[in-house]
């Protein structure tokens, strides 16, 4: 099982990109050396590649941008050879083509303005218009081969793989609550071991920001269709905002538990037990979103049903508790208020699923 999850995400992406980036530029160099006979044919499938493996609305507009900066670069150098001499037909020619290039149509591939006006006067092209037609449908020509096999052929889509990372951030999150949970029963000193975790987590893509990212790749690309029967993003969109706020919530679970960890003074036996217990059971509240909102009709009913009162109930013995915690109370506090929060923050999520899920 985990043997075919790695050829899934590393080996069948770069098999796609391999595949489809082979057939573009073959295609594309048949055409132009084929078909329109072009001289300079190795720009079809160069100009081909590039399409490759962004999502379908990206490519579509790289391609007008890279047309858009061919005409811009041989317009340059048309201009400079027919009024300057040589040498400074040259030099205006990669100074008016960068300044054309910082446009903000022609960004991020601004650079090339300069470097096309280039080569079409070192090349000695820019006043003979057969080579400059035949520059310009080449360049046309690579990209919409591009954007053609890119939209296509097994299109680029980017939710699934926010899918899979709400799976991976709800265990990445419960196993640092574990983590936490047996720092505070073994009553070791801690000291930035995990907050190194939490960083780890912290510093990765956010849930909301890798679904805004599978959003926008599914916009002009013919495998939208089987996401929106399930509801696309907006499905997964719950769930993200409440991994990506009870993300924030367990920083302060980090920092209570760092400060429970130094005091000299140990909390009675049975509160360090209690406030233990109670981290274990939100980390296996939090294992509940792991399921997949697309294929589970109620996602979140044993998190709703069992996990989270659970949670609730020992964040109320704890709390209650406190009083005898002596010094080692405003750690506690402090855990428990976070917790509060994680808690608020994941039944808010699963009550807002239940009537979906009726």
């Amino acid at each position: 099982m985990r043997g075919s999850s790695v050829v899934r995400k590393i080996g069948g992406p770069w098999l796609v990109a391999a595949a489809k980036s082979t057939i573009a530029a073959l295609v594309a160099w048949w055409l132009s050396d084929r078909v329109i006979e072009s001289p300079q044919s190795f720009l079809a499938p160069y100009t081909a590649l590039f399409m490759i493996g962004v999502t379908v609305r990206a490519s579509g507009t790289a391609a007008l941008r890279q047309v858009g900066v061919v005409v811009a670069g041989v317009t340059v150098a048309a201009a400079t050879v027919v009024t300057l001499p040589p040498v400074a037909a040259l030099a205006a020619s990669v100074a008016i083509g960068t300044a054309v290039g910082r446009l903000r149509i022609f960004a991020p591939d601004g650079m090339w303005v300069a470097i096309t006006a280039l080569l079409v006067l070192l090349y000695g092209s820019a006043m003979d218009e057969t080579m400059v037609m035949f520059r310009i449908a080449d360049v046309a020509l690579g990209a919409l081969v591009g954007v053609c096999v890119n939209a296509l052929v097994l299109p680029p889509e980017f939710l699934s793989e926010a899918r899979d990372l709400v799976v991976e951030r709800s265990r990445g999150q419960a196993q640092l609550l574990r983590d936490l949970a047996r720092a505070v029963k073994d009553g070791k000193h801690v000291q930035g071991e995990l907050r190194t975790d939490l960083w780890a987590l912290l510093k990765a893509t956010g849930v909301t920001a890798a679904l805004d990212r599978g959003k926008d790749s599914l916009r002009g690309n013919i495998r939208r269709t089987r996401w929106s029967r399930v509801g696309g993003e907006r499905i997964y969109r719950p769930v993200a905002i409440a991994l990506d706020r009870t993300l924030i919530s367990l920083a302060a679970v980090v920092v209570g538990v760092e400060a429970l960890s130094h005091k000299a003074d140990a909390c009675q036996e049975g509160l360090r037990a209690d406030v233990a217990d109670l981290l274990e059971a939100v980390a296996d509240a939090l294992d509940e979103l792991g399921y997949d909102p697309a294929r589970h009709h109620s996602p979140y009913a044993q998190m709703m049903n069992l996990r989270l009162p659970e949670a609730m109930r020992l964040n109320d013995v704890v709390r209650a508790d406190l009083d005898g915690a002596g010094s080692e109370a405003e750690a506690i506090s402090a855990i428990v208020v976070a917790v509060d929060t994680v808690n608020a923050t994941l039944y808010g999520l699963g009550h807002d699923r239940t009537p979906a899920s009726t």
